[in-house]
């Protein structure tokens, strides 16, 4: 079973020198995919592929050219159908192409297994960018639709995918994704005082981690957290880690006078060492995101056995299950009243955050891998 793997966010990721989620999984997947094929006993192998120029060394190696702009190519292929040229380069060096991010190849002869995560920018265009806005999202419904099977990471981007887009429920696999086993690493006590130290913070704040985004609600977390007393603000400041996002032009002056007040920072980028050891020192992650196709920041948050406060909606609640306190992400009130009651009482925060450890066990990259192995197995034989 030779596999394609699709990895064009990865490289564009990695030559702008950050990864996203989308990078991140990739990423991830192919290690785990990389390890089992390794074994004696394996039958598959793994090449990736990408589309676009100057593509860069990976952790996989330089991938395969797919095509130049995907944009270009996808559109010809919408109007006119599958490249003859492209679908013999790929179909002479795979039986299955996976498609882990946006950028899905139609191809004769050759089954397409996509990755859709969430269908934000079809749902709620007010969080993308206006920019052929439309064409986009006509495009995108073409491109996956044209897939001989679908990925997705929760049940309920599965029920997105069956009642927007009307794709068979038998056509859809839930994988859910992994936490990096870092995040299980516990920190020394040295150590992590000297990060809090360099980010200029002390034990006992209220942690949000995320680009600065619409979606993920951060102005009512400043709101909910302005509405506490001003002791409990002065004891247990705001923590923003994350970099300034799309659409995010009103934020700026709420954390600029958050500040100000002396109750919290925007540390805009740390390196990953210094994001564990906050997650490890914080009183709760606060994450009332409006929509999120999983939400691995709660699983992280999880495997380094923080408090989390989170929506209670989308794939959040099921994500987290009964190990996070579930709030209205509508709600300032409601958030507040968590971020309270986490700091009342420790004892039902600390049986949360040991549901939350074992809870994240179940969630590995492992895990996923196998199940993606499977439907890559399922979509072979389905099309011999």
């Amino acid at each position: 079973m030779r596999i394609g793997l699709g990895t064009s966010v990865w490289a564009k990721g990695a030559k702008a020198g950050h990864l996203d989620g989308i990078g991140v999984y990739t990423q991830a997947l192919w290690r785990s995919l990389h390890q089992r094929s390794q074994a004696a006993q394996a039958d598959f192998s793994v090449t990736p592929f990408a589309f676009g120029r100057e593509l860069p060394v990976l952790e996989c190696g330089i991938p395969q050219p797919v095509s130049g702009h995907f944009s270009a190519y996808a559109l010809r292929a919408a109007l006119l159908g599958p490249s003859r040229s492209v679908s013999a380069k790929v179909r002479s060096q795979v039986d299955l192409f996976h498609a882990t991010d946006h950028h899905i190849p139609q191809l004769k002869g050759v089954p397409v297994v996509a990755n859709v995560m969430d269908l934000i920018p079809m749902l709620h265009p007010e969080w993308a960018s206006p920019n052929l806005r439309q064409a986009k999202n006509w495009l995108f419904g073409r491109t996956v639709r044209s897939a001989d099977h679908i990925i997705t990471i929760s049940e309920y981007s599965k029920r997105d995918l069956i009642n927007h887009l009307g794709i068979a429920a038998d056509d859809i696999s839930v994988t859910p994704l992994g936490v990096d086993p870092i995040y299980f690493e516990r920190i020394g006590e040295e150590h992590r005082l000297e990060a809090l130290a360099k980010c200029g913070v002390a034990r006992g704040f209220f942690l949000c981690i995320g680009t600065l985004q619409p979606r993920k609600n951060l102005m009512r977390v400043l709101l909910a957290h302005q509405s506490l007393p001003a002791d409990v603000r002065r004891e247990h400041p705001l923590i923003v880690v994350g970099r300034n996002g799309w659409g995010a032009d009103d934020l700026l002056p709420a954390l600029r006078a958050l500040e100000a007040r002396g109750e919290g920072r925007w540390l805009d980028y740390l390196p990953q060492a210094d994001v564990l050891a906050l997650l490890q020192s914080a009183t709760a992650v606060v994450f009332p995101s409006l929509y999120e196709g999983f939400g691995l920041p709660v699983v992280e948050a999880f495997a380094a056995r923080c408090p989390v406060i989170t929506s209670n909606s989308t794939s959040l609640p099921e994500v987290a299950g009964d190990a996070a306190l579930l709030v209205d992400p509508l709600d300032e009130a409601a958030i507040a009243q968590a971020m309270t009651a986490t700091i009342a009482d420790p004892v039902a925060a600390q049986q949360r955050v040991d549901r939350g450890y074992l809870r994240a066990r179940d969630y590995s990259w492992g895990a996923c891998c196998e199940k993606t192995l499977a439907v890559y197995r399922q979509v072979i034989a389905q099309n011999a």
